[in-house]
């Protein structure tokens, strides 16, 4: 945690930050949590940590001769310093590191006594990574002694490695590769013009890194679940469909979160879906995370594809990629339950197909508005506004939300500025909730809501997810 030099001009972490608050956006922020890399840039002064920041890095490189506006400019940007480069290390020197939340100090130069460095180092609790041209000097020390590589080719050295300053020529898939075989945690500095090679570059191991979390992530099993909790959501299953099954229906239903433990109620959700489908009739539920079911052609066994609070790079494989947009595309349903939104949200496509993406929220009590009281989707709500609490996410006008793609079925009416963040976000005030719309010939429907255990035992909240299965599914028009 970071605080205020000056607490008189104390503004909460983030204020100043005009990057996606989420660590999902790209695979810079993200290979930190999937990866163990923490992509960095140099900051040498006040104005490259807000650079930093525009071009939606996380971390940054300090210099040793510190701006003392620093530490508050990186609490307003929510940036973090994991490392500081130095000439030479002191005392000093790791104090103010320490004091920064550096977790690793470089040293642009092989210090002489590298017993003293082992000293102080594991008294301050702070790595030092060594520029030098013997590595196996330092693995006689101790696991905080190790290298600052500064690669200009893609080619690494044995020893114990640290950060490492990828040169142009060293952005190479067959060099990040390595660092994933070997498992390697480390600070990567890069310089701002190569930040979208380095994109290009990384994405087949984020592929098999997501591939590898998919294979091993079972659904989020409803047995959890208290006799009590399963009794709440029995009551609310409507015994009957609103539309009649034009013919058996197979409905893929993932929960799959990466970079993330997940929302503690999507246990809830499974059932709800499972047991819809089963009472009804008007489904057959399919659980599995296996990502290799949204591959074309096997992804045609399914009539429609739910994401149950899904969060992360989820659809990273190209493959995956393309199949799900050719589902669609071609006929097939989406639908997706609060968390999808923040879904794969360096894939532009995605986030147009759900309808949104990302904005702040919190859990809070709203009046809900019913927009189409007319529409078989909201019939169980009898037109009527109601009160309710969950976690409501304010999308952004910057957003692919608008009414002009999406027909709205519920949303709410936000005040100016929106008391979440203190800012305007929506000129037009216009938060939706849930709507449906056509990508392709495809249908597509969202709900925002579900954060709390309330949506999956209000029967009204239930008829309405039953309703908007059975739209992309094909039954209810």
């Amino acid at each position: 945690m970071f605080f205020l030099l000056n607490t008189a001009q104390a503004q909460p972490p983030g204020a100043e930050s005009v990057r996606f608050e989420s660590s999902w956006a790209r695979f810079r922020t993200a290979a930190a949590d999937l990866l163990g890399w923490k992509v960095a840039l140099a900051a040498p002064t006040l104005d490259a940590a807000v650079k930093a920041d525009s071009l939606g890095v996380a971390y940054v490189e300090l210099p040793e001769a510190l701006d003392p506006a620093i530490k508050a400019k990186l609490r307003a940007l929510n940036l973090r310093a994991p490392s500081m480069r130095a000439a030479t290390a002191d005392r000093a020197l790791f104090e103010r590191a320490k004091n920064l939340g550096v977790e690793t100090v470089i040293l642009t130069a092989a210090p002489n006594d590298l017993t003293a460095i082992d000293f102080i180092v594991n008294k301050f609790g702070i790595n030092v990574a060594i520029a030098t041209d013997n590595p196996r000097r330092i693995d006689f020390y101790s696991n905080r002694v190790g290298l600052a590589l500064d690669l200009t080719e893609p080619k690494l050295p044995t020893g114990r490695i640290f950060a490492i300053h990828l040169r142009p020529k060293a952005i190479a898939p067959a060099l990040l590769r390595e660092l994933y075989d070997r498992n390697l945690k480390l600070i990567l500095t890069l310089d701002p013009a190569y930040l979208d090679a380095f994109e290009q570059a990384v994405h087949p191991v984020m592929t098999d890194r997501v591939a590898a979390i998919a294979r091993t992530m079972p659904i989020r099993d409803p047995g959890r679940l208290t006799t009590a909790e399963r009794s709440a959501i029995e009551a609310a299953i409507p015994a009957v469909a609103p539309a009649k099954p034009a013919k058996a229906r197979k409905l893929l239903v993932l929960d799959l979160n990466i970079g993330w433990t997940g929302h503690a109620v999507i246990p809830q959700g499974n059932l709800m879906l499972d047991l819809l489908g089963k009472r009804t009739g008007a489904w057959e539920t399919v659980f599995s995370n296996d990502l290799e079911n949204l591959k074309y052609p096997r992804i045609r066994q399914f009539d429609a594809v739910f994401l149950n609070s899904t969060v992360g790079q989820v659809f990273v494989d190209p493959e995956v990629r393309a199949g799900l947009l050719r589902f669609v595309r071609e006929g097939g349903g989406l639908g997706g339950l609060h968390g999808a939104s923040y879904t794969s949200m360096d894939w532009p496509e995605f986030s147009e197909m759900i309808g949104a993406s990302e904005g702040p929220h919190r859990v809070e009590k709203q009046t809900v508005k019913v927009d189409d009281a007319a529409s078989p989707l909201t019939a169980s709500f009898e037109g009527k506004p109601f009160a309710w609490e969950d976690e409501f996410y304010h999308f952004y006008a910057s957003g692919p939300y608008s009414r002009q793609k999406l027909h709205v079925l519920l949303s709410l009416q936000v005040p100016d500025p929106d008391p979440n963040t203190g800012r305007r976000l929506r000129p037009d005030h216009d938060y939706g909730l849930s709507w449906i719309h056509n990508y392709g010939k495809g249908r597509v429907f969202f709900c925002a809501l579900g954060h709390t255990p309330a949506l999956y035992t209000s029967p009204a909240m239930v008829r309405h997810i039953l309703a908007g299965v059975q739209y992309i599914l094909g039954d209810l028009k």
